[in-house]
């Protein structure tokens, strides 16, 4: 059966009807707001391609790890704003105390604010790596912001990257990213080649990179080697993920990239660590911390942040950061310098969430990853012992301290990218988002699973209830959960 042909067939079943009628009932006042802003604002998430949820859910109030939503209901929040208040979860009250202090007597953007000083300090500690630092909005612009600088100093256009790594939406970053932006698996994959994975873009209007722009690797390690090696007077950067998404074993994937980078760094070619994801996320020092991974410049996004407050950050070698410093006389700098900076990139209110969520981490110290850790394997002992008992392919598939998603597949690991997107049945992740909205838990569009201190242990049992329970009830519907 064909992924097209279970939808139509789903369509048409009872129990479907009745919780699409559940849902829209339940949530009445979410569906006329939603319905009225989405007739003029196209930008929320909310009607976001790719990621929008088919019941638009409006939010009313958040704290901790639960929101409220426009018709009253209340939800477990998995989603946790994609992960970026993962840390401890919305509104902790130590940080909106700081921000509020400081909101009323700042000076906003555009301005050198003494917050900055201390974050910077802060993030010194946390990832002494970093030479130097820039402050921005989003991972888009960070990673954006990395690849202008390896440009501006090496003077090379070349830019490669892993298929299936996500860097935000970009041009360049749109090429081959994660497989449910293209389609798949209903759409192929690109022809891999000599000279490395097809480009594609994966978003209308991003015209195909050329072959002096974009060198799109494999997830080989000899492979994009000598792709590496071979292209090496052409290349600016090399930026890679240490483990992705779209491609969630570090087991896999971190062997890979680190090679590469050691690679690059031998050979002088910049490469750039996008730890957007990974970040803070796999103990303070992030992927590059504990795995090893060189890097010339390191991008930061999602839990750098604080309350919601849109920022990112690019750090790294000096020399590189130079780039876009004055010189200290501006006229001198003309046509010398390249800049990434923006009106808002860098507010003090984006500064000051930041460094108090950071400080809250810094207070905490290894016990919150050691608790973090512990929530992840309390979830994953009861869906192995769900598997052992039903025979049903749930699983927790993800990283890091922590970023996952719930689904059905056949293995606990894969050893190649296509043959795992593949092996996912993108339908059992649209049901199993809308049954656990059903049971009092909420996530955007996907069954994704962030979590830090924003969780206690009775949430996860309850998590751990409303995924197996929804489980179950697919099965009783015949649901077929992989894909022959």
């Amino acid at each position: 059966m064909t992924i097209q042909d279970l939808v139509a067939d789903l369509l048409t079943q009872q129990w479907v009807i009745d919780l699409f009628t559940e849902l829209s009932e339940r949530q009445r006042r979410s569906t006329e707001i939603a319905g009225r802003v989405r007739e003029r604002s196209a930008s929320n998430h909310v009607f976001w391609p790719f990621h929008a949820p088919q019941f638009p859910l409006v939010t009313a109030e958040a704290s901790g790890g639960r929101i409220l939503d426009a018709d009253g209901n209340s939800y477990l929040d998995s989603h946790l704003g994609f992960g970026a208040q993962a840390l401890f979860g919305h509104n902790p009250p130590r940080v909106v105390e700081f921000v509020r202090d400081r909101l009323a007597r700042g000076t906003g953007n555009g301005y050198l604010n003494p917050i900055e000083d201390d974050l910077v300090g802060l993030l010194g500690e946390f990832v002494p790596h970093c030479e130097k630092f820039a402050f921005l909005n989003s991972g888009t612009d960070a990673t954006n912001a990395a690849i202008r600088l390896a440009r501006a100093h090496t003077g090379r256009r070349l830019v490669a990257k892993f298929e299936g790594a996500l860097h935000g939406v970009h041009d360049i970053a749109a090429h081959n990213t994660a497989f449910w932006y293209h389609g798949h698996p209903v759409e192929p994959f690109p022809e891999i080649g000599p000279d490395g994975v097809a480009p594609l873009p994966a978003l209308t209007g991003v015209a195909p990179a050329s072959a002096a722009e974009l060198l799109v690797l494999p997830n080989d390690a000899e492979a994009a080697l000598d792709l590496v090696e071979r292209r090496r007077d052409e290349l600016a950067c090399v930026i890679g993920e240490a483990v992705s998404s779209s491609f969630p074993f570090a087991e896999r994937t971190v062997p890979v990239v680190r090679r590469v980078a050691e690679r690059c760094r031998e050979l002088d070619v910049p490469f750039v660590l996008d730890e957007v994801l990974t970040g803070f996320r796999f103990g303070a020092a992030g992927a590059a911390g504990r795995f090893g991974i060189p890097a010339d410049l390191y991008t930061y996004g999602k839990v750098v942040s604080g309350l919601g407050i849109p920022m990112s950050v690019v750090g790294g070698r000096a020399d590189l950061l130079d780039h876009m410093q004055t010189s200290g006389l501006p006229l001198t700098d003309i046509g010398r310098k390249t800049c990434v900076q923006t009106t808002h990139a860098g507010n003090h209110l984006a500064l000051a969430a930041s460094f108090a969520s950071l400080s809250l981490l810094r207070e905490a110290g290894d016990a919150y990853y050691e608790r973090t850790r512990a929530k992840v394997a309390r979830v994953q002992e009861r869906l192995a012992a769900f598997r052992a008992e039903t025979g049903i392919p749930l699983r927790l598939l993800g990283f890091g301290d922590f970023i996952g998603s719930f689904g059905f597949v056949a293995e606990d690991s894969y050893d190649d990218y296509r043959t795992f997107a593949a092996a996912v049945n993108p339908v059992g992740l649209f049901l199993l988002t809308l049954m656990l909205r059903r049971r009092g838990v909420y996530t955007l569009s996907l069954p994704m699973f962030f979590t830090g201190d924003a969780h206690d242990d009775a949430d996860i049992d309850e998590l751990c209830a409303a995924v197996t329970d929804s489980a179950l009830e697919l099965s009783k519907h015949g649901f077929p959960f992989i894909l022959s």
